[in-house]
């Protein structure tokens, strides 16, 4: 059977527009002014206001996503410099460099698992980037659906799942730490939880 061909008015594509959220180099990225509006509330950022706010800065992003939306899907790339390193891609099996894999983030009940099982217990679209330079940028596609997180092309972070979410970037910064640090300012961390409750 031939590949269906998607006809042209079904496709759509650009750069994605952005705003500077939470802290200096924090920006949140939509398809349009619309999809931003239709986006589901955030349950990554802690106070999910801090995501739809918008903050004054004279920071630019330096890398801009851009996106395709297909039928549905909202095709979101990445691409850095030649050499840069992939880690993350959420509580999912294996090693934590992912350079060259490709991951779905959904959830699953996996009592015994190994290297062959993927999907554990959360799901969190994140890829932290380390630069050839030796900074790092963290990307988080802010969906609770079932997202393909797709790292196969050199230095490329691609995010596919159902429309309309929000990539949101850390960065970059002078090294992972920092990220890391700037991320905890917007999903808390295992103190801040442990407190809370």
């Amino acid at each position: 059977m031939a590949a269906e061909a998607i006809p042209s008015f079904d496709v759509v594509s650009g750069d994605m527009i952005f705003e500077p959220v939470l802290e200096d180099g924090v920006f949140r990225f939509d398809c349009s002014a619309s999809d931003r509006q239709a986006a589901y509330p955030s349950l990554s950022f802690v106070n999910g206001k801090d995501r739809d706010t918008p903050i004054s800065t004279y920071m630019r992003p330096l890398y801009t996503p851009t996106y395709q939306s297909v039928r549905g899907q909202q095709l979101v790339k990445l691409e850095f410099p030649a050499g840069t390193s992939l880690y993350g891609t959420g509580e999912v099996s294996g090693q934590l460099e992912r350079t060259g894999k490709r991951i779905f983030t959904w959830n699953s009940v996996s009592g015994g698992y190994g290297t062959g099982t993927m999907s554990l217990y959360q799901s969190h679209p994140w890829v932290l980037a380390v630069l050839p330079n030796g900074e790092a940028l963290g990307v988080l596609a802010d969906t609770t659906r079932r997202c393909e997180i797709d790292l196969r092309k050199e230095s490329t972070i691609q995010f596919i799942a159902p429309s309309s979410y929000p990539v949101i970037t850390f960065g970059p910064f002078t090294s992972p730490t920092a990220v890391l640090v700037s991320l905890s300012h917007a999903v808390g961390n295992l103190l801040d939880q442990a407190f809370s409750s």
